[in-house]
């Protein structure tokens, strides 16, 4: 089926494909207004300033990201209980 021919609005090349863009790359760029970047700057500063497990690795990530990775904290024995024991990093009650 053919399509009338039209101009991408981004690279200016003329196709008769379906769309106003010419090809996927062209579709997928998108300019952000000053007022969304702002937006996006604010969650994106919020998140990274919070206490969530998940902004601590991406905080390390950001200002060591050539480092190796952090070894996975070891659990305190001293609060395992007496029919309790550690296996294989698993934490695991023994059943009478």
């Amino acid at each position: 089926m053919a399509y009338k021919e039209k101009e991408c609005p981004k690279c200016g090349t003329k196709h008769n494909k379906r769309g106003q863009y010419c090809s996927r790359s062209c579709g997928n760029g998108r300019v952000w207004s000053p007022e969304m970047r702002e937006v996006f700057r604010q969650k994106q500063s919020e998140f990274i300033n919070s206490d969530d497990d998940v902004a601590e690795e991406a905080r390390w990530r950001i200002n060591n990201y050539d480092e190796e990775e952090p070894p996975t904290p070891v659990r305190d024995m001293s609060t395992i209980e007496s029919n309790q024991f550690v296996q294989d990093g698993d934490l695991w009650t023994k059943c009478d």
